[in-house]
Protein backbone atom coordinates (compact mmCIF):
# COMPACT_ATOMS: atom_id res chain seq x y z
CA UNK A 1 0.00 0.00 0.00
CA UNK A 2 1.65 3.35 -1.10
CA UNK A 3 1.50 6.65 0.98
CA UNK A 4 -1.59 8.11 -0.71
CA UNK A 5 -3.70 4.36 0.07
CA UNK A 6 -2.86 5.03 3.50
CA UNK A 7 -3.87 8.55 3.15
CA UNK A 8 -6.89 8.08 1.39
CA UNK A 9 -8.27 4.91 3.67
CA UNK A 10 -7.50 7.24 6.82
CA UNK A 11 -9.91 9.73 4.88
CA UNK A 12 -12.54 6.93 3.86
CA UNK A 13 -12.99 5.97 8.05
CA UNK A 14 -14.24 9.82 8.58
CA UNK A 15 -15.88 9.94 5.39
CA UNK A 16 -16.22 7.30 2.49
CA UNK A 17 -14.85 8.72 -1.11
CA UNK A 18 -15.68 7.68 -4.67
CA UNK A 19 -12.74 7.42 -7.01
CA UNK A 20 -13.83 11.01 -8.53
CA UNK A 21 -13.97 12.53 -4.93
CA UNK A 22 -10.03 11.35 -4.81
CA UNK A 23 -9.23 12.11 -7.70
CA UNK A 24 -9.89 15.86 -7.26
CA UNK A 25 -7.93 15.59 -3.52
CA UNK A 26 -4.92 14.26 -4.73
CA UNK A 27 -3.56 16.76 -6.75
CA UNK A 28 -2.93 19.52 -3.93
CA UNK A 29 -1.18 16.68 -1.53
CA UNK A 30 2.46 17.18 -1.18
CA UNK A 31 4.87 14.17 -0.03
CA UNK A 32 7.70 16.29 2.45
CA UNK A 33 10.22 14.86 5.43
CA UNK A 34 11.80 16.20 8.12
CA UNK A 35 14.41 14.67 10.39
CA UNK A 36 14.63 14.31 14.15
CA UNK A 37 14.07 17.65 15.80
CA UNK A 38 13.19 19.96 12.27
CA UNK A 39 10.38 22.26 12.87
CA UNK A 40 7.35 21.87 10.66
CA UNK A 41 6.59 25.05 12.29
CA UNK A 42 7.57 27.53 14.75
CA UNK A 43 5.69 29.84 17.11
CA UNK A 44 5.17 33.00 15.41
CA UNK A 45 5.06 31.71 12.13
CA UNK A 46 1.64 31.64 10.09
CA UNK A 47 0.37 28.01 9.80
CA UNK A 48 -0.59 27.46 6.18
CA UNK A 49 -0.38 23.28 6.38
CA UNK A 50 -2.43 20.39 7.41
CA UNK A 51 -0.05 17.35 7.87
CA UNK A 52 -0.91 13.92 7.50
CA UNK A 53 2.06 12.09 9.47
CA UNK A 54 2.67 9.01 7.26
CA UNK A 55 5.46 7.50 9.46
CA UNK A 56 7.20 8.95 12.51
CA UNK A 57 6.13 11.36 15.55
CA UNK A 58 5.80 15.03 16.19
CA UNK A 59 5.56 16.83 19.65
CA UNK A 60 3.37 20.32 19.97
CA UNK A 61 4.41 22.92 22.76
CA UNK A 62 5.07 26.05 23.60
CA UNK A 63 7.92 27.81 25.45
CA UNK A 64 7.28 29.50 28.52
CA UNK A 65 9.95 31.91 29.62
CA UNK A 66 12.48 29.34 28.50
CA UNK A 67 10.78 26.32 29.82
CA UNK A 68 8.94 23.85 27.05
CA UNK A 69 5.48 22.96 28.12
CA UNK A 70 4.27 19.64 25.32
CA UNK A 71 0.55 20.70 24.42
CA UNK A 72 0.09 17.13 22.70
CA UNK A 73 2.11 14.18 20.22
CA UNK A 74 1.00 12.86 17.10
CA UNK A 75 1.88 9.67 15.50
CA UNK A 76 1.53 7.99 12.48
CA UNK A 77 -1.65 7.96 10.53
CA UNK A 78 -2.82 10.90 12.10
CA UNK A 79 -3.08 14.66 11.13
CA UNK A 80 -1.59 17.79 12.89
CA UNK A 81 -0.96 21.60 12.10
CA UNK A 82 -0.94 24.73 14.38
CA UNK A 83 -4.56 24.85 13.44
CA UNK A 84 -5.81 28.30 15.32
CA UNK A 85 -3.06 29.49 12.74
CA UNK A 86 -4.31 27.92 9.80
CA UNK A 87 -8.10 28.78 10.70
CA UNK A 88 -7.09 32.72 11.69
CA UNK A 89 -3.72 33.50 9.58
CA UNK A 90 -2.33 34.92 12.78
CA UNK A 91 0.81 33.74 14.17
CA UNK A 92 1.25 30.61 16.23
CA UNK A 93 1.73 30.66 19.85
CA UNK A 94 3.27 26.88 19.47
CA UNK A 95 6.03 25.08 17.82
CA UNK A 96 5.69 21.61 15.61
CA UNK A 97 8.54 19.84 16.02
CA UNK A 98 9.65 16.30 14.57
CA UNK A 99 10.33 13.84 17.44
CA UNK A 100 11.55 11.43 15.09
CA UNK A 101 12.63 11.07 11.07
CA UNK A 102 8.79 12.35 9.89
CA UNK A 103 7.36 11.41 6.78
CA UNK A 104 4.02 13.59 6.01
CA UNK A 105 1.75 14.35 3.68
CA UNK A 106 0.37 18.06 3.93
CA UNK A 107 -1.69 19.99 2.16
CA UNK A 108 -1.93 24.08 1.82
CA UNK A 109 -4.38 26.04 3.26
CA UNK A 110 -5.42 28.21 -0.55
CA UNK A 111 -5.63 25.05 -2.08
CA UNK A 112 -7.63 23.03 0.86
CA UNK A 113 -10.11 26.21 1.09
CA UNK A 114 -10.12 25.87 -3.40
CA UNK A 115 -11.28 22.24 -2.65
CA UNK A 116 -14.18 22.68 -0.36
CA UNK A 117 -15.04 25.53 -2.92
CA UNK A 118 -16.06 22.06 -5.13
CA UNK A 119 -16.25 19.78 -3.11
CA UNK A 120 -19.19 19.33 -0.23
CA UNK A 121 -17.36 15.69 0.50
CA UNK A 122 -13.72 17.41 0.80
CA UNK A 123 -15.51 20.25 3.49
CA UNK A 124 -17.24 17.76 5.33
CA UNK A 125 -14.01 15.55 5.74
CA UNK A 126 -12.15 18.81 6.60
CA UNK A 127 -15.09 19.43 9.62
CA UNK A 128 -14.96 15.82 10.84
CA UNK A 129 -11.12 16.13 11.45
CA UNK A 130 -11.61 19.46 13.32
CA UNK A 131 -14.37 18.17 15.45
CA UNK A 132 -11.68 15.47 16.25
CA UNK A 133 -9.16 17.23 16.90
CA UNK A 134 -11.69 19.62 19.37
CA UNK A 135 -12.85 16.71 21.17
CA UNK A 136 -9.54 15.31 21.45
CA UNK A 137 -7.93 18.70 22.95
CA UNK A 138 -11.65 19.10 25.24
CA UNK A 139 -10.75 15.80 26.58
CA UNK A 140 -7.00 16.30 27.87
CA UNK A 141 -8.25 20.07 29.33
CA UNK A 142 -11.05 17.95 31.16
CA UNK A 143 -8.44 15.48 32.30
CA UNK A 144 -6.12 18.40 33.62
CA UNK A 145 -9.24 20.14 35.46
CA UNK A 146 -10.05 16.67 37.23
CA UNK A 147 -7.48 14.44 37.68
CA UNK A 148 -4.12 13.79 39.71
CA UNK A 149 -0.44 13.27 38.24
CA UNK A 150 -0.53 10.17 38.88
CA UNK A 151 -4.01 9.37 37.32
CA UNK A 152 -3.43 11.40 34.40
CA UNK A 153 0.00 9.06 34.27
CA UNK A 154 -1.95 6.27 34.39
CA UNK A 155 -5.13 7.04 32.24
CA UNK A 156 -2.17 7.64 28.99
CA UNK A 157 -0.26 4.30 29.88
CA UNK A 158 -3.73 3.03 29.01
CA UNK A 159 -4.75 4.75 25.92
CA UNK A 160 -1.72 5.43 24.66
CA UNK A 161 1.34 2.95 25.99
CA UNK A 162 3.90 3.33 23.13
CA UNK A 163 3.45 7.97 23.97
CA UNK A 164 5.03 6.66 27.58
CA UNK A 165 7.40 4.35 25.93
CA UNK A 166 8.82 6.40 22.96
CA UNK A 167 8.67 9.59 24.12
CA UNK A 168 11.66 11.27 26.71
CA UNK A 169 10.38 11.72 30.47
CA UNK A 170 11.39 15.61 29.87
CA UNK A 171 9.20 15.88 27.38
CA UNK A 172 6.51 13.12 28.79
CA UNK A 173 6.50 15.30 32.13
CA UNK A 174 6.13 18.50 30.95
CA UNK A 175 2.84 17.40 28.90
CA UNK A 176 1.77 15.78 32.25
CA UNK A 177 2.50 19.19 34.01
CA UNK A 178 4.77 17.55 35.88
CA UNK A 179 8.24 17.69 36.99
CA UNK A 180 10.63 15.11 35.59
CA UNK A 181 11.34 13.78 39.37
CA UNK A 182 7.71 13.23 39.92
CA UNK A 183 7.07 11.42 36.67
CA UNK A 184 10.18 9.12 37.94
CA UNK A 185 8.59 8.65 41.70
CA UNK A 186 4.97 7.77 39.65
CA UNK A 187 6.62 5.02 37.44
CA UNK A 188 8.48 3.75 40.34
CA UNK A 189 5.15 3.71 42.22
CA UNK A 190 3.12 2.01 39.65
CA UNK A 191 5.83 -0.45 38.83
CA UNK A 192 6.06 -1.24 42.47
Amino acid sequence: MNNLDRLRQRLDTLSPQTDDDWRQFTPIVESVTYQKNDFLIQAGQVENHIYYIEEGMVRLFLNDDGKDISLDFVFSHDFVSAYSSFLTGQPTAFTVQALTDVQALRFSRSNLMNLYDQSHKAERIGRLIAEQAFLRKTSREVQFLTSTAKQRYLQLLEQNPILVQKISIKHLSSYLGIEPESLSRIRREVVS
